[in-house]
Order: C-alpha cells, then structure tokens, then sequence
C-alpha cells in the first residue's frame, strides 16, 4: 500500500472528528438533542474514505460510491425527521456539516495530491469556523443594515462583471478621443502627454478593489467584534479601515474629559496600524522594495505599539467605551471617488517627475499625504517596479507620504481634541516621524 493512503486515511479521520468535536461541543453547552457527534462524524468520514478509495482503487467503478452516498443521504434524512418530530427541531446544520464531512473524506480518499489534501484541510477549517462563530455571525447580521448589503453587493458584481472587461493596455491622454484633437501632433506639449501613460484601466480598478477591499476587512472586523468594546480595540481595528476616521472620532469625543489616555491609546494604535498597512500594500505591489521599507516603518510602528502598551496600564481605556462612525468603505461612490484621487496621483507623479526628477515623487508624496497614504504608497511602489525610479527613492517617498499624513493627524488632534490630548499626541508623533525619516535617510 503506498504511503499516501495511510497519510489521507488520518487526515480523513481528522476531518470528521475536528467537525464532529464542534457538533458535540454545540450539543453538551445547550444540552440539545441532534444528529452526529464526535463518533458519528468520524465513522461518516471513515465510511467516505474508504467507498471512495474502493471505488476508484479496488473496483474501478462509481457505483458503489453513488450507492454510498445515496445510502447516507437516506440515514441523514430519516434522523432529521426522527429527531425533527420528537424534539420539534427543524435546524439542518448538523445534516449538512455531516454531508460535507463525508464528501471532503471522499476529496481525500481519491487523490495523492498534496494540494488537492490541503485544500480539503483548509474547507474543514472553514466549516468548523462556521459551526462554531455562528453566534457571531448572528449578532454581526443584526448590525448590519440593508442598504450597507446592497452597497456591498452592488460594488462587489460591478468589480467582477467590470474588471475582466478592462484593457489592460497603458494609454496616454493622446490616446483618449476628443482630447487628442485639443493638441497639434509633433508639437512639444503634445510629446510631454504621450509621455504620462499612465491610464491602465484594468491595473487602476485592480487597486481600487483590492484598497477598498482592505478597508472593508476592518470595517467587518468592526462590526463583528463591536462598536463598543473600549477605545484600545476600537483604534485597533478602526486603523485598518481608516486611521483619520479614528482620529477625528476620539479627538472629538475627548473634548471636556478629563482622564485622555484612552483616546490617545485610539489614536496611537490606529496610526501604528497604519504602518503595518502600508508594509503590507508595498507587499503585494512592489516586494523588492519591502525590505528597506520595513525597517523604517517597523520602528514607527515599534514606537507607537510600546507607547499604547504603556497607556494601555494607565486608568482610562476600561472606562471609555465610544461608538466609532466609520462608513462601509467597499460602496462604489467611494470606490470611484479614490479611483480618481489614484489616477490624479499617478498623473502628478510621472508629470513632477518629468519635469522635477525625483524631487518631484518627494513633492507629491507630501501632497498627497495630505489626504491618503494608499495612494502614494500604491504608486511609488509601481513606479518602482517598473524601474521609473530607484528602490532609495522609492522608500523615502513612502516614508515622506506616511510622515504628512501622521502630521495632518496631529493637527487634527490640535483642532478638534482636548489640548491635554493633543500634547502627548505630539510629543509621540514627533518621536516617530523623526526616527522613520532619519533611518529611511539611512537606509
């Protein structure tokens, strides 16, 4: 017998008793009467392997896996009814997690794949994740209203019906009809804009799902975990959404109070995160460059995280409990409206950069981090790898973009905030900006 047989044997059996452990778990904690536990789950996976693995390996035939099937299908069935008439429960979640069980055992038991293997591991990790957050997933439906699905939805079938759809083909603004009848061919105006092709249609809508898709990560994350689980968690979570969205919220809500450590704690960890989402953009986009951005953006981060570790001991965050507002950052109106920030972006990038070299990429990313660091981040980085500009100029960019940014925050501290807050906020900022420019100076 060969080795992986003995390999997917087990793993089949682990598949029916990491579900069944959930089941049985389910059933003891409210003490309910229902189909499967532990047992009956792993002989559901074991009875899966093995019919499959004879089916294929032994006999050559499917029908005896289609008569197994429809076998189990019956069983299942007929315990519902039973069970559906005695305890007056109607619920078909353990039937079904049954009838997935024994089809991912069936997975396993005709393959030697390994990734084929690991998939079927990683869908029994999704359905045991499923069992068992199902009062999570409740209360987060509870919160959600209709009009932020239909959002949702509506951005999600417009990003995959549209995106295949788009050229991806550089264009310049020559190349756009109507505009290129503004400009007299051969004259230098006109060979200044064939150089900014920049207008990738396909590459553009790329970003804007894959930023907003980022964004909406942490706006479920909000709505799952809660709006009002202390201000630590709050800037924690609101900083993959939006680190100014946090900012503004907790400087509002300090105002008057007197204890503002836990507002800065929000503040503090929500522009730490900040960093870490910036890496991680740089990441997918450009990977050559991660390495000499992580260090400067590492200390940053270093910085900011120890500093709410200290305030995280001060009295305060268990005593402050704020709703934070933040909107559904996966709607198409916001989805167009940084679609066209990124294309002004890269359009003042190349220009500057035609016209300034790199002092131009260091002058628009200080505007633009004025309002948005993905922007910036996401089109140095492809300058980058397209070898526009070197992986040096590359970093300070970034770094120059993510420093603005964290000095409009502290503005925004300064105006809206209480002043006590606004003095610590200063005083870490100024730690962190420093250090990040000089060791991205250095690096």
């Amino acid at each position: 017998m060969e080795s992986w047989v003995i390999v997917n044997f087990f793993i089949a059996l682990a598949i029916g008793a990491i579900i069944g452990l959930e089941r049985e778990i389910i059933h003891q904690k409210f003490k309910t009467k229902d189909f499967g536990g532990v047992r009956n789950f792993i002989l559901i996976a074991l009875f899966g392997f093995l019919i499959t693995y004879f089916s294929i390996f032994i006999t050559g035939s499917q029908t005896v896996l289609v008569i197994g099937f429809i076998s189990l299908i019956v069983l299942i069935t007929s315990a519902y009814v039973v069970l559906g008439m005695k305890a007056k429960r109607f619920s078909t979640t353990s039937e079904i997690a049954a009838l997935i069980t024994f089809a991912l055992a069936c997975f396993v038991g005709s393959t030697p794949d390994y990734s084929l293997r690991l998939i079927a591991i990683i869908a029994t990790v999704i359905v045991a994740s499923l069992l068992a957050f199902k009062e999570g997933i409740h209360n987060f439906a509870k919160r959600i209203e209709m009009h932020e699905v239909f959002a949702t939805v509506k951005m999600a079938i417009i990003s995959v019906i549209i995106l295949p759809l788009l050229p991806n083909k550089n264009y310049t603004l020559l190349q756009i009809p109507l505009i290129n009848e503004l400009f007299i061919p051969g004259s230098k105006f006109a060979f200044f804009l064939a150089q900014l092709d920049v207008f990738n249609p396909f590459k553009i809508w790329l970003i804007v799902v894959f930023i907003t898709g980022l964004s909406y990560i942490g706006y479920l994350l909000v709505r799952i975990i809660g709006e009002k689980k202390g201000l630590g968690l709050t800037g924690l979570i609101g900083g993959l959404v939006s680190s100014t969205a946090v900012t503004v919220s907790m400087s509002k809500k300090s105002k008057g109070k007197k204890n503002i450590n836990g507002f800065a704690l929000a503040i503090l960890l929500a522009s730490s995160v900040m960093f870490l989402r910036v890496l991680l953009e740089v990441l997918v986009v450009n990977r050559s460059i991660i390495g000499s951005l992580a260090f400067p953006l590492g200390i940053m981060a270093v910085v900011g995280f120890g500093t709410s570790i200290f305030l995280l001991f001060q009295k305060g965050d268990r005593e402050n409990k704020k709703e934070l507002s933040i909107r559904n950052p996966f709607e198409l109106n916001t989805a167009i409206k940084f679609g066209l920030f990124f294309l002004l972006i890269l359009v003042l990038s190349k220009t500057l950069f035609i016209l300034l070299g790199d002092v131009g990429i260091y002058l628009i990313s200080i505007f633009s981090g004025l309002a948005d660091v993905d922007a910036i981040t996401i089109t140095v980085s492809s300058l980058a790898s397209s070898g526009l500009i070197t992986s040096k100029v590359a970093v300070i960019a970034i770094t120059l973009g993510v420093a603005t940014n964290t000095l409009v925050k502290a503005g925004i501290v300064r105006v809206m905030g209480e002043r006590r807050l606004a003095k610590k906020i200063m005083w870490v900022f100024s730690i962190i900006l420093i250090l990040g420019i000089i060791l991205a100076l250095l690096v």
